[in-house]
């Protein structure tokens, strides 16, 4: 009985370290006054919140049935992924932390990335200049918006920048109006972000095992093979969930 005991033991407690080490931490609205879409974070004061490492820092508030959203990058392979994937705000049609309508800037379509990797002449300047080229919004999941490739400049009230200081630091604004989403909560989850490498294969993984979990009802179509997790190469999340109320 002593053995058995010892055997479950060993298989518990490593259980238990991973489920602790899986729990993501919630964060909440950040407190705000008038937040100007300009690249500049003079609006956000104090009420951002810098994750270990000094990686990257972000903030979401409401003001005015609008969500506001800031992130700032400062480690350059996270830039460089920032520049590649775009950022994304997606917010959950309630409390739960699930796909809602989400926001991907900056978004490049393959033609224009293309145009960009092979221009010879802006390489000496080339992160400037991809953030000059952006073909603009690329939205999913709002109730008021189409899906796909929305203009900067619309009529739907939909603002986001990003700038590149000259410090090597990457700064990130945006400015979504709820009425567009189709909310169906005053309690609302906020997923924010880069779309990294690690993020995309992930999802992979996740799809993959979830297609073999299904698969193993039939067992002479074979046994699928596990996919395993891909591992985060940054100290940090490089996405984080914000979980709280509509005040107005």
């Amino acid at each position: 009985m002593k053995k058995l005991f010892i055997v479950l033991l060993c298989f518990i407690l490593p259980s238990l370290t991973f489920a602790q080490k899986s729990k993501k931490e919630n964060y909440r609205f950040a407190t705000v006054g008038e937040i100007h879409i300009d690249g500049n974070m003079d609006d956000w004061g104090n009420s951002l919140t810098t994750l270990d490492g000094d990686v990257w820092a972000f903030g979401v508030g409401e003001q005015n049935n609008f969500l506001v959203v800031a992130m700032v990058i400062k480690d350059p392979q996270l830039q460089q992924e920032a520049l590649r994937g775009g950022l994304f705000v997606n917010v959950s049609y309630n409390e739960k932390k699930k796909e809602g309508a989400r926001l991907q800037f900056p978004y490049w379509d393959r033609e224009r990335r293309r145009a960009l990797a092979n221009n010879e002449e802006i390489q000496d300047n080339f992160q400037q200049e991809v953030l000059k080229n952006v073909n603009g919004y690329f939205l999913s999941g709002f109730a008021k918006v189409r899906d796909g490739v929305l203009a900067l400049e619309n009529d739907y009230r939909i603002e986001a920048k990003v700038r590149l200081d000259s410090n090597k630091v990457l700064y990130y604004e945006a400015r979504i109006p709820l009425d567009l989403i189709g909310l169906k909560s005053e309690n609302i989850a906020v997923n924010l972000g880069v779309n990294t490498n690690f993020a995309l294969l992930k999802r992979a993984a996740a799809q993959a095992n979830k297609a073999r979990n299904a698969n193993m009802m039939y067992p002479m179509m074979g046994r699928p093979m596990m996919q395993s997790s891909p591992k985060n190469p940054y100290k940090v999340d490089t996405e984080v969930w914000v979980i709280d109320k509509i005040r107005n």
